[in-house]
C-alpha cells in the first residue's frame, strides 16, 4: 500500500513541513525506495528464500556480534541480558537490525535524504508514532521501553522457537506483535543525540503488517518526494544552517566530510540583508 505522496522542493517547503508535522518522526533516504522495512528484512538484503528457510539467521548474527564485540569496543558493552541495547549498539555501527532509524527533526532527515544519490530523486517520511503504536500495541503514545512488555516481545522474537502466539502468552500480551512500534530508549551515543534518534522496532517478516498499511491517514504517515534537481541546493541550505557532517556525526570522519563538501566557494561578496517584515 503507498502513502499519500507529495513533493518537497526547497528549505521553504522543509521548513513548514516540520513546524506543520511537530510531533512527527521524520526518516530521509536518498532513493526513492517508498518503504519503511529494516535492513535485515528487505528483499535487497536477504530475499524471500533465506527469510522463509533461515529464520534463525538474525539470532546467528546477533549472537555473533555479541561475542566479538567485548574484545574489539573501547567502551563497555551492555550485559548479555539487555538485548534492545545490542541491538541498539549493532545499528549504530551498521549491523542490519530488526530497528530502522527515525529522527525527531525534519531537517536532519532532510539531510540524509539529499546526502547521496544526487542525480535521483529521495524521499522524506513523516509519521505519527502515536498512531503507530495505537495500531500495533494498543496506546495512543510511547512505551515505557524497559516495562513494556510490547517491545520485550518484540526484542525476544529471535530468540524464540516456537509459535508467535505462544511467545505472547508468555509476556502476557493479547495477541502477537504484528506491526511495528515506536520507541525512545536511551541515548548511548553522542551520535543518538545529535540526531535525535529514535526507532521502530519490527516483528519478524511472516507476522509483519507494513507501516504502510497500518497507517492510512496522511495525518499519521506522509511521503515527500525530494527531486533530484533540488538536492544539490538543499544540501548547500542545510550546510549553512549546520545541518552538516560534523554536527550529525560528531567524531573525525564527519569533520573531514564536512571541510570537503563537494563544491568550493572560490568568492563571497556579501548581500543585502533580507528585509523580512520590514524596517523596525
Amino acid at each position: 500500500m503507498s502513502a499519500t505522496t507529495y513533493v518537497l522542493r526547497d528549505l521553504s517547503d522543509a521548513v513548514t513541513v516540520a513546524t506543520t508535522l511537530t510531533h512527527s518522526w521524520f526518516r530521509g533516504h536518498t532513493r526513492t525506495v517508498n518503504e519503511l522495512v529494516p535492513k535485515i528484512f528487505r528483499e535487497s538484503f536477504l530475499g524471500t528464500d533465506v527469510v522463509e528457510f533461515r529464520k534463525e539467521y538474525e539470532l546467528l548474527k546477533i549472537e555473533e556480534f555479541k561475542r566479538q564485540a567485548p574484545v574489539l569496543s573501547a567502551h563497555p558493552v551492555p550485559s548479555n541480558d539487555r538485548r534492545l541495547e545490542w541491538l541498539i549498539l549493532m545499528q549504530h555501527y551498521g549491523m542490519p537490525t530488526r530497528l530502522l532509524d527515525w529522527t525527531e527533526n525534519a531537517l536532519v532527515a532532510l539531510y540524509f535524504a539529499v546526502s547521496g544519490d544526487i542525480d535521483e530523486d529521495g524521499e522524506l517520511w513523516a509519521m505519527l508514532p502515536w498512531a503507530l503504536n495505537r495500531e500495533s500495541i494498543g496506546i495512543w503514545g510511547l512505551p515505557v521501553v524497559q516495562e513494556s512488555a510490547a517491545t520485550r516481545y518484540l526484542v525476544e522474537q529471535p530468540y524464540w522457537n516456537g509459535e508467535s502466539h505462544e511467545l505472547a502468552k508468555e509476556l502476557d500480551l493479547g495477541n502477537p506483535i504484528r506491526s511495528a512500534c515506536g520507541i525512545e530508549p536511551a541515548m548511548m551515543f553522542p551520535r543518538m543525540a545529535v540526531q535525535e534518534s529514535t526507532f521502530t522496532i519490527h516483528p519478524s517478516p511472516q507476522d509483519a503488517v507494513s507501516i504502510q498499511t497500518v497507517l492510512g491517514d496522511p495525518k499519521h504517515l506522509v511521503r515527500y518526494v525530494v527531486p533530484a534537481a533540488s538536492k544539490h541546493q538543499l544540501k548547500m541550505d542545510l550546510h549553512h544552517l549546520g545541518y552538516c557532517r560534523r554536527r550529525l556525526f560528531p567524531d573525525l570522519d564527519g569533520l573531514s566530510q564536512t571541510l570537503n563538501p563537494g563544491w568550493f566557494e572560490i568568492a563571497y561578496a556579501p548581500p543585502d540583508p533580507p528585509r523580512c517584515g520590514g524596517e523596525a
